[in-house]
């Protein structure tokens, strides 16, 4: 999309923002803000989707190496839930998401690849024992011999990598590559992301990730959010959409019950009045602001620095000012 299409699509008449904010405030009220929500609910609907999986694969394939050689083998638009993709709220012993793939180059035989995608909100260091159980009853029991890559997306507050630990650490090093049966790949939703990326793919996937994202923090999530279903209501304004809209309203108020009015989307005028940051400006603000603290930062380095050559306080001031 080039900047001038950009700032076309950007410049949507107040009336029809009106319009939206009324409909998204009409889904919000149509929440019951008592529900009885279940964490990973929300993860199995919005990527249950192959569509959406697949959009999910190749925004973390952009960071992650070894994701990247494992698309380039398969035919994602072969991706598709399996009969075992069953799990609901009160189902114990099955993974959240259950997939298969052909490989690019499968020939005669068919080859396709087994996925397991196993959402985590809080760490748990038991993750990859819980899959090797997940993948013996959905694979091994089953007598599918192929292979599994297990995928482990996690949404949570806390910074946490369960594969950054070492696998049998307590053992020698000839030890260390026994591990799992299948492959494993971290996706960290709610740190890992780069924000401005989002706006690349579906608005349901960008719905659904920014509400994963910021599930933790309401003031976030209110701001995000809002234009994040804007550009739903936009884009397809359809039931499908709003309802869409309205599950992934439901997994906020799971988590903030009676905050009905501070997700409603005001009028134009009233967004201009309070000073709220659009999706956009939010984003662009937050690079600002991660520019500047990596200046301030290589300033201090290098004040360090001139401070143990000797260099006055003041002749530093004056080299930092004209750089």
């Amino acid at each position: 999309m080039t900047l001038e299409n950009e700032q076309v699509e950007n410049e949507i008449p107040d009336s029809v923002t009106r319009d939206i904010a009324h409909e998204f405030n009409a889904i919000v009220d149509s929440v019951d803000e008592h529900n009885d929500f279940i964490h990973d609910r929300y993860f199995r609907f919005a990527f249950a989707d192959p569509e959406r999986m697949a959009e999910l694969l190749k925004l973390f394939s952009r960071r992650n190496a070894s994701l990247r050689e494992f698309l380039d083998t398969i035919d994602l638009k072969t991706l598709r839930g399996t009969p075992e993709n069953f799990s609901s709220d009160k189902h114990t012993g099955s993974a959240d998401l259950v997939f298969e793939v052909n490989l690019k180059d499968g020939g005669v035989t068919g080859l396709y690849v087994g996925i397991i995608a196993e959402h985590k909100s809080t760490s748990k260091d038991k993750v990859l024992l819980q899959i090797s159980e997940y993948y013996h009853h959905l694979f091994l029991e089953r007598k599918k011999d192929v292979p599994v890559v297990a995928f482990i997306v996690y949404n949570g507050e806390d910074e946490w990598n369960p594969l950054a630990k070492t696998h049998y650490a307590e053992y020698p090093k000839f030890y260390h590559d026994i591990g799992y049966p299948f492959k494993a790949v971290f996706l960290d939703v709610g740190h890992a992301i780069d924000d401005a990326e989002l706006k690349e793919f579906s608005p349901f996937t960008l719905v659904a990730l920014t509400a994963m994202k910021y599930i933790f923090d309401v003031e976030k999530f209110s701001i995000s959010f809002r234009e994040a279903a804007a550009h739903l209501l936009r884009l397809q304004n359809t039931d499908k959409g709003r309802d869409f809209i309205k599950q992934s309203l439901s997994y906020f108020f799971w988590k903030w019950p009676y905050k009905s009015e501070v997700i409603k989307m005001d009028s134009p005028e009233a967004l201009k009045n309070k000073g709220y940051e659009s999706f956009g400006e939010h984003f662009f603000n937050e690079g600002v602001k991660k520019e500047r603290e990596r200046i301030e930062a290589l300033d201090a380095k290098r004040a360090d620095y001139l401070r143990s050559i000797g260099v006055s306080e003041e002749n530093i001031a004056t080299m930092l000012a004209l750089k």
